[in-house]
């Protein structure tokens, strides 16, 4: 690409050939709950449909785009985004120690965690050769992609806004608040701060056997409830903690764009 071509270059511009065939609907219920988990509303659902769409899928389907493009570009939005944020909640922190952090957010690792509370696998588009176990550096490429696909649709900022509000409530947020913070301790302190009292946790169910059981919890904050599984109840009281984070910090439009679908 010349110089040029980038100067002139919009994010917000759909790369789909009009003649291409658009990828199938998912369930349209799944993707707005999935949007929702994400905590941002696609403008241009192709964007979306493209993120979640595995090379594996488009072959078998003879489409002209995977993923693969977005990951490339969600995976420096990622690295800036987490740079960024790094780079102001830690002043004294040296190159290395930035550097080291960032490593931590950044990570296969930390990208799959994501994965799994946005479930993601409940609507990645694969083929029938990922039908059975499925790599997780799959699942870690399609939250890039994602990042990619948001940065296109909405801007930097409203990737970084994704980004900071899945990594700062994640367990590995430390780095970013300054503290030693977890998602239920980032809830408390939102709702604190707008005078919303305290949530408040109940378990649901507990499903499985004894050695590997599976904890249902609701969380009630805000007048509203949240629910989500773990292995271990604080396992599962972090997941739901998460949700709600994600839901009270969507922005004004993004809620209202979300009431119109």
């Amino acid at each position: 690409m010349a110089l040029a071509d980038i100067t002139e270059y919009s994010p917000s511009r759909s790369t789909r050939n009009p003649s291409e065939p658009a990828a199938p609907d998912t369930c349209a219920s799944a993707l707005r709950s999935f949007q929702e988990r994400l905590g941002y509303f696609f403008r241009d659902r192709e964007l979306l449909h493209t993120a979640l769409c595995h090379a594996s899928y488009s072959n078998e389907q003879g489409l002209a785009e995977s993923n693969e493009r977005l990951e490339f570009l969600g995976d420096s939005v990622l690295g800036l985004a987490v740079a960024h944020a790094l780079y102001e909640a830690r002043p004294g922190a040296t190159e290395g120690e930035l550097s080291a952090d960032r490593v931590d957010f950044v990570c296969r690792d930390a990208l799959v965690s994501w994965s799994e509370r946005l479930d993601l696998t409940s609507v990645l588009l694969k083929g029938k050769s990922l039908k059975g176990a499925t790599p997780p550096s799959i699942y870690a490429d399609a939250v890039e992609a994602l990042l990619g696909a948001v940065y296109l649709d909405g801007g930097f900022d409203a990737a970084v806004r994704v980004i900071r509000r899945h990594l700062v409530a994640s367990d590995r947020n430390s780095s970013l608040d300054g503290g030693s913070r977890d998602a239920k301790s980032s809830l408390q302190a939102l709702l604190q701060g707008e005078a919303l009292g305290l949530p408040r946790y109940e378990i649901v169910s507990v499903k499985g056997p004894s050695h590997a059981p599976r904890f249902c919890v609701r969380v009630f904050a805000a007048g509203r409830t949240w629910c989500a599984e773990g292995g271990s109840r604080k396992a599962a009281e972090l997941e739901a903690a998460t949700l709600a984070l994600s839901a009270l910090t969507l922005p004004a439009e993004q809620e209202r764009e979300c009431g119109e679908r």
